[in-house]
């Protein structure tokens, strides 16, 4: 049976809205009996979120703990119409994992003409291996422009474990992406979006909505080590 192998979009205390330590996340991955967690703490655009300085120390994470893989990530904010983000491309390329998002924190909410180009704009940058939540209700976007632009760019779209909780009307928009995804031949990307330990390695409803649109699971890219690995390398 295929399963998810990796949570790769997790936050801890260090973003100003979790509740856990990385340790506590990794430890919580690790007892999930998964392969490898992402640790993806908001840019520093974020309000009240963690500095630059933050993402250099990373240095003293080890690679592995608890006998799984531990990739240093981030949730890069998009900051304008144009899909800028708030890390330059020399910090990007230091990343395991670039998660490029929304936040309506940061990020401006316009036309679906806008949020289109938005989305894309951060497609094409190189360093971005996933979009997190294209799904919210709060952007509308032409889904499947998102979704041929992810393919052209070989990006990597997020089923948010989450999104029925933090985004709410989400599902349909959801069910659009995958439905494009899947003919188009786009990626998908599964992650908890866990603000908390113990919601780390959820992803149940990710799996069941991707099950019955019976997407194919050899196409999102955390159900095996060497798949993960090859599309967090692709530009690395």
């Amino acid at each position: 049976m295929v399963s998810i192998i990796a949570d790769l979009h997790t936050h801890t205390l260090a973003c100003g809205h979790g509740f856990s330590t990385v340790t506590e996340v990794i430890r919580a991955a690790a007892d999930c009996k998964l392969e490898a967690v992402a640790l993806t703490e908001h840019g520093p655009g974020y309000p009240g979120g963690v500095g630059i300085a933050y993402f250099n120390t990373y240095r003293d994470i080890p690679p592995e703990m608890f006998g799984i893989k531990v990739f240093k990530g981030c949730e890069a904010n998009l900051m304008n119409f144009s899909g800028e983000l708030d890390f330059d491309a020399e910090r990007l390329a230091k990343m395991d994992v670039v998660i490029a998002s929304c936040h309506k924190e940061v990020t401006p909410i316009g036309s679906v003409e806008e949020n289109t180009a938005m989305y894309i704009g951060a497609i094409k940058n190189p360093y971005v291996d996933i979009i997190g939540h294209p799904d919210s209700p709060l952007y509308p976007v032409d889904m499947e422009k998102i979704v041929k632009a992810a393919v052209e760019y070989n990006v990597a779209l997020e089923v948010n474990n989450s999104s029925p909780a933090a985004r709410p009307g989400s599902e349909a928009i959801c069910t659009e992406m995958i439905q494009y995804a899947k003919r188009f031949g786009a990626k998908l990307a599964v992650g908890s979006d866990a603000h908390y330990h113990l919601i780390v390695g959820r992803f149940d409803y990710a799996f069941a909505i991707i099950n019955q649109l019976e997407y194919p699971l050899d196409r999102v890219i955390n159900t095996s080590m060497e798949t993960l690995l090859s599309h967090l390398r692709r530009n690395r």
